[in-house]
């Protein structure tokens, strides 16, 4: 059995980024916003730095989230859903920032996804045997450190 990174290839930011938003936006049809977590993580797997999967998944799922939310803007009455929860606090017209605030929620668990999701891969990398017969390599054996003589007088 080979490592993950070995077997997934690694691409480059905006390939990663691309298939992000499309886990994003597939995910995000399902109903559950928690499985933004998951679409960050699946972005994570095309990158190799930790850093990188924050980027893919934050900008990924925002990217997908904004996508979703033009798009419930101009075929459904969104807006008007927005300024209707904003104007229970007193704030009348600004409906734009219930959604402002909604892609960011989901940008931050699509990165955080994308940390946890490298995090683990890089865990069970380490776990796993390399393709060397299935078994893994013996730890190297540390150096032996010459005395010196302390003979002199």
């Amino acid at each position: 059995m080979g490592k993950i990174d070995d077997t997934i290839p690694k691409l480059a930011f905006l390939p990663a980024l691309v298939i992000t938003i499309v886990f994003g936006i597939a995910l995000q049809l399902a109903g559950d916003w928690k499985l933004m977590l998951i679409a960050g993580a699946l972005g994570a797997l095309f990158v190799r730095r930790i850093r990188k999967a924050f980027l893919v998944g934050f900008l990924g799922i925002g990217i997908a989230w904004s996508i979703l939310f033009v798009y419930l803007s101009m075929t459904a009455q969104a807006m008007d859903v927005a300024n209707i929860f904003i104007s229970l606090l007193g704030l009348e017209g600004l409906g734009i920032i219930v959604i402002v605030i909604s892609v960011l929620i989901g940008a931050l668990l699509g990165g955080f996804g994308g940390m946890l999701g490298r995090a683990l891969y890089e865990f069970i990398d380490e776990i796993l045997p390399s393709d060397g017969g299935g078994e893994q390599a013996p730890p190297p054996e540390p150096e032996k450190v010459e005395e010196e003589s302390e003979s002199e007088e």
